[in-house]
């Protein structure tokens, strides 16, 4: 095995132990919140900006988030699915 693959293989592993990490954290900061939502930790500030996400700010500068609060947003917006019914009903003759 050469070394370009070992330093490979050691990141993968190093990435899994961080991503396994946050899934036990509760609090979370806003380069792990990021992370966990999948998205950029600029993206992630104009949320907060915006108060379109919930977070908390301690001592006034940095801010957490609650893992639980973070799944909440993650799952707002529900889009339910169409029966079969529905979907075979032809949606201009209505």
């Amino acid at each position: 095995m050469s070394n370009v693959q070992i330093e490979e293989k050691l990141f993968n592993i190093e990435s899994s132990i961080q991503k396994l990490s946050l899934s036990v954290k509760s609090i979370l900061s806003a380069e792990e919140a990021a992370e966990f939502l999948n998205m950029k930790t600029s993206y992630l500030y104009k949320l907060t900006s915006g108060r379109k996400i919930t977070f908390f700010r301690p001592l006034g500068k940095l801010i957490y988030f609650h893992r639980s609060d973070l799944e909440d947003f993650l799952l707002r917006n529900k889009i339910d699915a169409i029966s079969e019914e529905e979907s075979n009903e032809n949606p201009w003759k209505k």
